[in-house]
């Protein structure tokens, strides 16, 4: 099990969230829980699994020389340790107001490594994320509110490619073809995006353990990591309960190849009868807060849940 320190928000950080479109939080995981979760990250990608599932969109087969970013959507079906950080109740009720949410569901999540380059390499865009909007990504929502939590399993900053932020620009509203997660020319890509607007490039520089939270509509991307250590993290994107399937979402323009545009493959875990208003919900969706006790046997995961309630959970 993987614990958690519990936090809340000060107004002061919620104002600041608002503000800025992205917020850093104190230590969340120790030394301990951070080993595990690299030592899962590893696990990932060598293809050794706790549960018999395969991955949730595809198998990942990474040349582990390469210096490709390696990443795994919905890591927590896959392994237990990720499994019981992503469903953390108490991550769920501090990202509750970020979000101004009565109730928390998972998105989905990602396990991320960001091989490093060392001085010698070429080759170090490689692992480049371009400038982009999670929501643009992820238009079939209904829900502009919805926030990711990147939780840094090393210290973090622009030496080993830390995540950068555009501060304030979740307040621009969806901007066009910002699904560009998979460009690796930053500059180029900020050349489309900037525009008139202020362009505050802003690094989350991070200690290991602790996190930073966007909205879903703050642009951010990451360069090279030139260290010869990977820069792995674990992502979790959440959504208000309540959020819905928008249905077939007509895209500004041709569709790109290679782009998602206003598709996501959350969508078919809904069946064959989604349609406008379907929510998102159910198993794959767990609901991450308010509590629920019954969350740790229908998952098959230890949780840390908060202490007023851990007398309602018999295995947390």
């Amino acid at each position: 099990m993987i614990r958690v320190e519990e936090v809340r928000f000060s107004k002061a950080e919620l104002a600041e969230y608002r503000e800025r479109g992205y917020l850093v939080t104190p230590r969340l995981i120790g030394d301990e829980a951070i080993g595990r979760l690299c030592r899962a990250a590893d696990r990932l990608f060598e293809l050794d699994y706790d549960r018999p599932l395969y991955p949730f969109d595809r198998l990942y087969h990474y040349d582990l020389s390469s210096l490709e970013l390696r990443k795994v959507n919905n890591g927590w079906w896959l392994d237990d340790e990720v499994r019981s950080l992503v469903l953390s109740p108490k991550l769920g009720a501090m990202v509750a107001p970020l979000m101004e949410a009565a109730g928390v569901r998972v998105w989905h999540d990602q396990v991320v490594s960001k091989p490093g380059a060392g001085p010698e390499r070429t080759d170090y865009r490689e692992a480049n994320i371009g400038w982009h909007q999670d929501y643009a990504h992820w238009q079939v929502a209904s829900s502009e509110r919805m926030c990711t939590l990147w939780l840094a399993l090393q210290d973090t900053d622009l030496a080993n490619g830390g995540m950068r932020t555009i501060v304030g620009s979740h307040r621009l509203g969806l901007i066009p073809d910002a699904d560009s997660f998979h460009e690796k020319d930053l500059d180029l890509l900020r050349t489309r995006y900037a525009g008139d607007h202020p362009w505050i490039d802003e690094p989350c520089v991070l200690k290991a353990g602790q996190a930073s939270i966007h909205h879903c509509l703050c642009m951010h991307g990451s360069g090279p990591n030139l260290t010869l250590e990977p820069r792995r993290c674990v992502i979790i994107h959440y959504m208000p309960d309540g959020t819905s399937y928008r249905g077939r979402v007509a895209p500004p323009g041709p569709v790109k190849a290679g782009r998602k545009g206003n598709r996501h493959a959350n969508v078919p875990l809904l069946g064959p009868n989604a349609r406008a208003g379907t929510p998102f919900a159910g198993e794959a969706f767990p609901r991450v807060w308010p509590f629920d006790p019954t969350l740790p046997a229908r998952y098959g995961v230890d949780l840390d849940v908060p202490a007023d309630l851990a007398g309602t959970d018999g295995r947390g």
